[in-house]
């Protein structure tokens, strides 16, 4: 799945949430913590427009878009197997 965002955000270069969750077919609460890790690898970058974060119940909510950056300089190691 991890490949699926990352080869949509090659293709595309920005897209927002909602749209690249759309693409992928997975709901918007699984796709985050994915591209959270592409972010922290330095390869996609997350965007946000708009100043309300919502909850004073107004409808100008801010909009996410992830914008992909290209290969990291500096990779964040996984560590799967920490004992």
């Amino acid at each position: 799945m991890l490949a699926a965002i990352q080869k949509q955000l090659v293709t595309n270069e920005v897209l927002t949430e909602s749209l690249l969750a759309k693409k992928t077919n997975v709901s918007i609460d699984a796709l985050t913590p994915m591209v959270n890790l592409l972010v922290k690898r330095g390869v996609v970058e997350k965007v946000t427009s708009g100043d309300c974060s919502g909850g004073c119940g107004c409808s100008a909510t801010a909009t996410i878009a992830y914008r992909w950056l290209g290969e990291a300089k500096k990779r964040v190691p996984l560590n799967i197997l920490a004992v």
